[in-house]
């Protein structure tokens, strides 16, 4: 005779936690942050830094955009291959516009080197430059 089970009953596999991945110095920390630390499902942790996601991160990225990745969401449990991340959307200039929650796959993510420009190149002249 089976047992009956409530009507919001729960695998106790669905409560235990995520081991923590081994915490990486930013200085030390390889250029590709996918090298890094991986979970156990094999899925590459993602290290705080700008990156350009494109369609290969999500189908959602049909146009690129730029990221700063704030952090990684480790408190939800996505697919295997796939994680939450929070990001600041930034514009041509690397100015944040938006602040996002996204749900990308890890190694779709794509470093963006630092810039070498400086933020006067940017500037208009002046009225007296101009003269």
């Amino acid at each position: 005779m089976a047992v009956p089970k409530p009507a919001n009953a729960v695998p106790v596999s669905r409560w235990t936690s995520r081991p923590t991945a081994a915490p990486t110095h930013p200085i030390t920390a390889p250029a590709r942050s996918t090298a890094a630390v991986v979970r156990e499902d094999g899925t590459p942790r993602v290290a705080p830094g700008i990156y350009l996601l494109t369609s290969a991160a999500s189908p959602q990225f049909s146009q690129p955009i730029t990221v700063r990745l704030i952090r990684e969401r480790t408190d939800r449990h996505p697919y295997c291959g796939w994680t939450w991340i929070e990001v600041y959307q930034l514009d041509a200039r690397g100015t944040a516009v938006d602040r996002r929650e996204l749900y990308v796959r890890p190694d779709g993510l794509r470093p963006v080197p630092p810039s070498t420009g400086t933020c006067a190149a940017a500037r208009r002249p002046t009225a007296k430059a101009a003269q």
